[in-house]
């Protein structure tokens, strides 16, 4: 089989499976569980999904953001509940450090709960300010409220820079999709080791 081929079969079957229902249930899943115990965020998802279909941005924007604090929200009431087994699983989920937490705290106790709005410009998992969020006794309403207003903010540009450049770029994904797939996994990797 060619390059050329095999480049087009890649490009197909991933317009066809980021256009299906299962990859908006893939995206609600990954954003809600990424509030508790998975570690990557759902925006590597939602970046592809958008760039091989931009015409669904919004869908996808909504999804993501609505299931996130759906999970953030679960995340939170556990931890208020079983403040110890949370404390446990979240210092045995991969990419999670001591550090992180004593950062966050730190954040907290000069900002107080409006810090939140900077969880999206740091490297640090929102389950890591979730947690320290209940342990400074903040209000569940107001800390969701900003970090919603954080995270949608995050959410939305990449929903829309990836939809555009889908958009605009398609001839050019079309024809190398692999190399574009293998550049997007080794950037991947590459991120997800620099924030350990």
């Amino acid at each position: 089989m060619k390059f050329n081929e095999f480049n087009s079969i890649v490009y197909n079957k991933l317009g066809f499976l980021t256009a299906t229902g299962g990859a908006m249930v893939l995206l609600a899943l990954w954003a809600f569980f990424e509030a508790s115990f998975w570690f990557i965020i759902p925006d590597f998802f939602l970046l592809i999904l958008c760039i091989f279909s931009p015409n669904r941005y919004k869908k996808f924007f909504l999804a993501c953001i609505l299931f996130s604090l759906m999970g953030i929200s679960a995340y939170f009431l556990f931890t208020s509940q079983y403040p110890a087994v949370s404390r446990e699983i979240l210092t045995n989920t991969p990419f999670i450090n001591a550090e992180m937490l004593d950062k966050v705290g730190r954040v907290y106790s000069q900002q107080g709960v409006t810090a939140a709005l900077k969880q999206t410009t740091t490297v640090i998992p929102v389950k890591v300010w979730t947690f320290q969020a209940v342990n400074y006794n903040f209000n569940f309403f107001s800390y969701l409220f900003l970090i919603a207003i954080s995270r949608a903010i995050r959410m939305f540009l990449v929903c829309f820079i990836f939809s555009y450049l889908g958009k605009r770029c398609a001839s050019l994904i079309r024809k190398n999709a692999v190399p574009f797939l293998m550049f997007y996994l080794l950037l991947f990797f590459i991120i997800l080791f620099y924030i350990t």
